[in-house]
């Protein structure tokens, strides 16, 4: 799961480890179930804020869960010490009886957006995850790298999940490293994450073996009206519209960093599977920014069955080493996907930005990238992949989408894509200046 969707997780039930002041902390192991068996719905909700900045890590979110295991270790602004956890076991299951609805309105009067901060609206299902987060600036003491056991993630989604909303933020500007604007609706996801954002200094973290195993059987609908928000102008700011069956991801990124350590990750086991007739519908509406000039940064609208996905990114950052042992993974959609939308942007000026508009049934996915990197190298050591995605018969892919850039060079790497894709196995290694 990209960050943008763990946003929504803050009013439900997790374990937590948010460090201020400097203190030990150990946990020999973390073992935690949830199951919901009942209807949630979110509706409706509005949230309206004045003229005024968000800060560092900070959130505006409208959103109805399902399940939800969480373990975070955060730091903001602050160095942490190292927890010391051993394995971490997770499971998060929505049953049939789980229905999820959620309608939100956001309204964001003018300002900037920090790095790291967010704004969104969503609906999930089940969700499992696991996070390290380091952000902050100059002046501070430096991030600790952190120590994991093997980690197992597990989430079940069985029942149907809507979200629509609105994000009317014409005025923010995602100037911020990292800052994100978005609407989703997600079936079952679990989601292993590390980030260091504008930080001056990141310890190398090592993470035991990962198994992720994902599965949906529910109809997920995205009924979006639209987004709108700034210039995307910080490195990887990002805008977004999008449906998700079910999504095992796992993600290691520095943006803006500094002396940022290579993160080791054992070997990885995915199994990634949604099923259901009524399939995964994002009807994105019509996603409105500003220029997308910040490195790495893009606006998006999509529909996805099933993805597992490994990406080890690096942004205006010193391009750490990333070790990441074997990957195997088994991905397979049942069930139509379908996906409109609209995105209206600014120039696309930003190195290696993007603004995609698309449709997937079945994806595997293991990227590596280096995006206007201050140092040359973060080549990775990767072990033997082996990947299958399949999407099924009678699993029809749909995507109609229309991209208007105002005037303007794209920047290097940059790219805009409309794209439908029923079953994809994908690896790319990708440095771009």
């Amino acid at each position: 799961m990209t960050r943008k969707h763990l946003s929504l997780l803050v009013s439900v039930a997790a374990a937590a480890l948010t460090v201020g002041a400097p203190g030990a902390f150990a946990q020999v192991a973390i073992n935690q179930a949830a199951t919901n068996n009942s209807a949630m719905t979110n509706l409706p909700s509005t949230i309206v804020t004045g003229a005024g900045d968000l800060g560092l890590g900070a959130s505006v979110s409208i959103g109805a869960s399902g399940a939800v295991s969480s373990t975070s270790a955060t730091a903001i602004n602050q160095a942490f010490n190292t927890p010391t956890i051993g394995a971490v076991t997770s499971s998060a299951t929505n049953a049939a009886t789980g229905n999820v609805t959620n309608t939100g309105t956001l309204t964001i009067g003018a300002g900037v957006a920090s790095a790291g901060s967010s704004v969104s609206v969503g609906g999930s299902g089940a969700v499992s995850a696991l996070s390290i987060t380091g952000n902050g600036g100059a002046g501070n003491a430096a991030f600790a790298g952190q120590t994991v056991g093997n980690v197992s993630l597990t989430s079940t989604n069985a029942a149907g999940v809507t979200n629509t909303g609105t994000v009317d933020a014409g005025s923010l500007v995602m100037s911020g490293k990292g800052a994100s604007a978005a609407i989703s609706a997600t079936g079952a996801m679990g989601s292993l994450s590390v980030a260091s954002i504008g930080a001056t200094t990141f310890g190398a973290n090592t993470i035991g073996t990962v198994d992720q195993t994902v599965s949906n059987t529910g109809a997920i609908a995205n009924t979006s009206t639209g987004l709108t928000v700034g210039a995307l102008s910080g490195a990887g700011a990002s805008a977004s519209v999008g449906a998700t069956g079910a999504a095992a991801s796992i993600s290691v990124a520095s943006l803006g960093s500094a002396g940022v350590g290579g993160t080791t990750v054992g070997d990885i086991t995915q199994s990634t599977i949604s099923n259901n007739v009524a399939g995964v519908t994002n009807t994105g509406g019509t996603v409105t920014t500003g220029a997308i000039s910040g490195s790495g940064a893009g606006a998006s609208i999509s529909a996805t069955g099933a993805m597992s996905s490994v990406s080890l990114g690096s942004i205006e950052s010193n391009a750490a080493v990333n070790t990441v042992g074997t990957i195997g993974r088994t991905t397979a959609n049942t069930g139509p996907t379908t996906n409109t939308g609209t995105i209206s942007a600014g120039p696309l000026t930003g190195v290696g930005s993007s603004a995609m508009i698309s449709a997937t049934g079945a994806a595997s996915s293991v990227s590596a990238s280096s995006i206007n990197d201050t140092a040359a190298g973060g080549i990775p050591v990767v072990g033997n992949i082996t990947q299958a995605s399949t999407n099924n018969a009678a699993s029809t892919v749909s995507n109609t989408g229309t991209i208007t850039l105002t005037a303007g060079n794209f920047g290097n790497g940059a790219s805009a894509a409309v794209s439908a894709i029923g079953a994809g196995s994908f690896a790319s290694f990708r440095s771009v200046k």
